[in-house]
């Protein structure tokens, strides 16, 4: 019984049938990881040669890479992104929302950094607070806190504020990353600069299009 339309014909089978059965598995074998990377892009993420790209377009547009060895957790509530190696690191992607202002955003966030900073040693009562400034990720202007979590174990942080680059903006997000000496930060200002956060943090970018 014929089950392929002439018209259809040959098929994949039949084409590949003169090949050795090594070849044949071969070009199964690529078939099979084109498959997956279609369904990794559908999921939300591609796999490329750094790792695999996470894209969100709601509520706030972004992107950012994850580096071999990285886990994506399920985000708890409030968070957007949550990204870990357990016992290591690990950076949390949230949303920022900026009181009313004036003039340039410039100025409104020394003064939510110091709110942030006094949640934050509620919910680490032993950290301290080692640097704090301007920061820029891919020409994005924001705030960045640089501490230490707790001295035993030892733990540093970083936590970046990046409003969305247009004017008069209230809203962006929030980059809390945490990290070890086994995940590469000797000192606080290594946090995001160093070991596999270095990937995710750096890469982040507003809007879905990669650089």
């Amino acid at each position: 019984m014929t089950l392929v339309a002439p018209e259809h014909r040959p098929t994949l089978r039949e084409e590949l049938a003169p090949l050795p059965a090594s070849a044949r598995w071969a070009v199964f074998g690529v078939l099979g990881l084109l498959v997956v990377g279609a369904l990794v892009v559908a999921l939300g993420g591609s796999s490329t040669a750094d790792g695999v790209r996470i894209v969100r377009e709601r509520p706030i547009a972004f992107n950012l890479r994850v580096a071999p060895g990285m886990k994506q957790l399920e985000p708890a509530a409030g968070e957007w992104v949550h990204l870990e190696r357990k016992n290591q690191d690990s950076m949390v992607v949230g949303p920022l929302q900026l009181p009313a202002y004036k003039g340039d955003v410039g100025g409104i966030l020394p003064i939510v950094a110091t709110h942030e900073l006094d949640a934050l040693k509620q919910r680490f009562p032993e950290l301290e607070l080692v640097e704090e400034g301007k920061a820029r990720i891919n020409t994005v202007a924001g705030y960045t806190l640089a501490f230490r979590v707790s001295r035993k174990p030892r733990l540093y942080g970083r936590l970046t504020l990046l409003p969305q680059p247009v004017p008069g903006a209230r809203d962006g997000v929030r980059l809390l990353l945490l990290s070890t000496p086994a995940g590469g930060a000797g000192k606080a200002s290594d946090v995001g600069t160093s070991g596999l956060l270095k990937t995710p943090y750096r890469s982040f970018r507003f809007g879905t299009e990669a650089p």
